[in-house]
């Protein structure tokens, strides 16, 4: 058993009051959690994007960073980042305009993955005065934001029974396969988590500043896609795509509203659902895209479409004018009615595997799997490019926006690169 350990870096008074001074006046600019601040891809309010990416990348500070792929967040002038470091899976601190390390922290046991390769895959929450972090293997952390120090912490394959699969060629599980993806998500002092227990907690819902179990829920597995908290029917949801179904579930009590069967080769779901009005849309590499409606008031959803052709392997789309926009498979760039699912349009040459799209709701931004930024026009009727621009290395990260700058991370290095002027 490899011993985990709590490392720490003193931190002085002066960069104690900074980072008091950074939580207690988060506000526009902070993208605190997976897909930004409202989690749809959506910048800041107040933010906006470029009108066009220059010849070169305007580098603010760049710093170098170890194996991981999980997505940097953002609260103030703070910056949180987790990676792989020895044996252990470690959330540092930065100073987002400066790029400067204030405290680290390890957090939980690292594995080994020749197949996606090694490090954190999870991105971690922001809450003000609270951080939390999940590790590959199921170990979920509440931290201090001022010190790193740690509040509470449970782990799912000691107490929920998550079984932790050895052999990653075998058809069963998902993210007790291949490491756990999925950011839980804050709702008012309840923290909501995809455990992917088969003993009646698939999905578990905590008192986010103690730890206490409120309620656990379902026997589904989990999968790699985070979850989302949206209303159908006039009626509050959590939404999430387990390994065979798409869930809608009660906050307050964990009942189940309605579900959908998304069954897929090695339960592979990946993609997060996307919010559309009345409706959700989830997508899978095997089953396309599927809409569910809203429908009455008791919280129930329907399928309102199905398109096997619209597949999408694990990049999420956005939602921009009733249409979704985000890169699927066989390296297309895709735009489709979210209303109908009727596709748009498509366009090649986006790579073969992944990409992440972000939005002001006036342009999108394409950062692709080889570091490649891609400036686009959300237009409905054809595919419209403004400007491209080489950022980084190879990237499987969704990166940050904040300010007017851009925080990418390839598998060597994190940079702060400043796109409006």
């Amino acid at each position: 058993m490899i011993t985990v350990f709590i490392k720490k870096q003193r931190i002085g008074w002066l960069t104690a009051a900074a980072l008091t001074l950074s939580i207690a006046t988060a506000q526009a600019g902070d993208w605190p959690k997976w897909r930004g601040p409202s989690a749809d891809a959506y910048v800041a309010k107040g933010d906006s994007l470029p009108s066009s990416l220059g010849d070169t990348p305007d580098v603010v500070w760049k710093t170098k960073t170890g194996p991981g792929h999980s997505a940097v967040v953002i609260q103030g002038n703070l910056l949180a980042i987790s990676e792989e470091q020895g044996d252990t899976e470690v959330l540092r601190m930065l100073d987002k305009r400066t790029g400067k390390e204030l405290w680290k922290t390890a957090y939980g046991q690292t594995y080994p993955d020749d197949g996606f390769g090694a490090g954190p895959r999870c991105a971690p929450l922001f809450d003000d005065d609270l951080i939390y972090a999940q590790t590959c293997r199921g170990e979920l952390s509440c931290l201090r934001v001022k010190d790193g120090s740690k509040v509470w912490g449970t782990d799912y394959q000691k107490n929920f029974k998550v079984k932790w699969i050895v052999n990653k060629a075998q058809n069963e599980g998902a993210a007790s396969r291949r490491g756990y993806s999925g950011t839980p998500i804050v709702d008012g002092d309840q923290l909501i988590c995809q455990v992917g227990s088969a003993f009646g907690a698939g999905v578990v819902c905590f008192e986010k500043r103690t730890g206490k179990v409120i309620w656990k829920s379902q026997n589904d597995l989990a999968s790699y896609a985070s979850p989302i908290l949206t209303k159908l029917g006039g009626r509050k949801q959590f939404v999430t795509l387990a390994t065979e179904r798409l869930l809608g579930i009660d906050p307050t009590n964990g009942k189940l509203l309605w579900s959908e069967s998304v069954p897929t080769r090695a339960f592979r779901n990946v993609v997060t659902p996307v919010a559309v009005g009345n409706s959700v849309v989830a997508a899978s590499h095997s089953e396309g895209m599927i809409a569910m409606a809203g429908k009455g008031s008791a919280g129930n959803a329907v399928r309102k479409w199905k398109d096997a052709k619209l597949k999408i392997n694990l990049a999420t789309p956005v939602v921009v004018g009733g249409n979704l926009y985000g890169f699927a498979e066989k390296d297309r760039f895709i735009s489709v009615n979210a209303d109908t699912g009727k596709l748009n349009w498509e366009e090649r040459g986006f790579g073969s595997f992944y990409a992440s799209t972000l939005t002001d709701g006036k342009r999108l931004l394409v950062l692709g799997q080889l570091g490649e930024l891609v400036l686009l026009n959300p237009n409905q009727d054809e595919y419209e490019e403004l400007d491209r621009m080489q950022v980084c290395g190879k990237s499987w990260s969704f990166p940050a926006y904040s300010d007017g700058q851009l925080f990418v991370r390839d598998q060597k290095n994190l940079q702060c690169i400043r796109l409006v002027k």
